[in-house]
């Protein structure tokens, strides 16, 4: 993607007055509620050329939880938001593509991908979740995989999932930090209430403009002991999530996903160079999460958080045992 020449309308230094501009190019595969708002999101933040890849066109359904509005149903999502984007924000250059992702060859995946500074992935696919990891690890291409957990326990849209995956193993990917949670919670882009998932959405952008400027003092999103955020939003949280977010208030959680035991098949175990620590660790079949075991933590989130995904896993097993 390059972006179109500046137009004179348009000076930055009046549009970005208010904060400086964080430039930079997105793919955002998936163009409805979370990927429609990140979209507008990015676009104000400075994120220039945009490019939109969704096949659906916008029915009645979705009109509670996204950008679009009611003249805009039965029209496609990805060229629809990117014509509004244009419209309503003229130094932006957005372009949509009414294509699936899995349906694309191979060598247009992966150009898609090389095209842009940050990948998203925000479908409501697993399937293409997982196709997108695989294709981003094969380019080396930063991708961001914004959720919400899905489970009849708890609240629609209650706990936000913000996921990045660094090029050359510095991170866990995609299907190697999701194992985590597939006895329990699946995770969705888009379910629950359009303010619900606008609150993941605006930590979205951070972590995408973090991603596009890691050298930046705004980035603090970036730490280096962290590739995951949890949000929960402005409602009663639900008991199977109250040991993780006590209070029923805004508040998130920044961990650190280590990567599987076993390789997943998408990464097949390729991570960062390890350092001494790490090897000992391994060698004696031990986790490792890059500090000196004295500085650990005794309890961290994620391990609350695990902890609550085998509470889940027990009890829909006492669930079936006694249904």
């Amino acid at each position: 993607m390059t972006e179109r020449r500046a137009d004179a309308r348009w000076p930055e230094e009046r549009v970005w007055a208010r904060h400086g501009r964080r430039t930079g190019s997105a793919l955002i595969i998936g163009a409805g509620a979370v990927g429609g708002f990140l979209a507008e999101e990015l676009a104000r933040i400075g994120f220039s050329p945009l490019l939109l890849v969704d096949p659906d066109t916008l029915a009645v359904e979705n009109l509670v939880r996204h950008p679009l509005g009611a003249q805009a149903v039965g029209q496609p999502k990805a060229t629809g938001l990117a014509e509004k984007i244009r419209r309503d924000f003229p130094p932006c250059h957005a372009t949509g593509l009414q294509r699936d992702f899995l349906e694309m060859s191979e060598a247009e995946q992966r150009a898609l991908l090389l095209s842009a500074d940050v990948v998203v992935a925000a479908t409501d696919s697993i399937a293409c979740q997982r196709h997108v990891n695989r294709v981003a690890l094969a380019v080396g291409a930063p991708a961001v995989y914004p959720a919400v957990w899905v489970d009849h326990r708890i609240r629609d849209a209650e706990v936000g999932e913000i996921l990045w995956v660094l090029p050359g193993g510095r991170t866990p990917c995609y299907e190697c930090a999701a194992a985590f949670r597939q006895s329990a919670s699946d995770a969705q882009a888009a379910r629950g209430a359009r303010v619900d998932i606008q609150l993941v959405v605006l930590a979205t952008a951070q972590i995408v403009s973090a991603l596009a400027h890691p050298e930046d003092e705004r980035s603090v999103s970036l730490d280096p002991d962290s590739n995951a955020v949890y949000l929960h939003g402005l409602a009663p949280t639900s008991p199977a999530v109250r040991d993780a977010f006590p209070t029923s208030g805004l508040s998130s959680r920044t961990v650190r996903v280590s990567f599987p035991a076993q390789p997943c098949p998408a990464c097949h175990g390729q991570r960062h160079t390890l350092s001494p620590g790490a090897l000992r660790a391994l060698e004696a079949g031990l986790p490792y999460d890059g500090e000196p075991e004295a500085e650990r933590p005794p309890l961290t989130v994620f391990a609350v958080i695990a902890l609550i995904v085998v509470a889940f896993f027990v009890a829909s097993i006492i669930h079936t045992a006694h249904g």
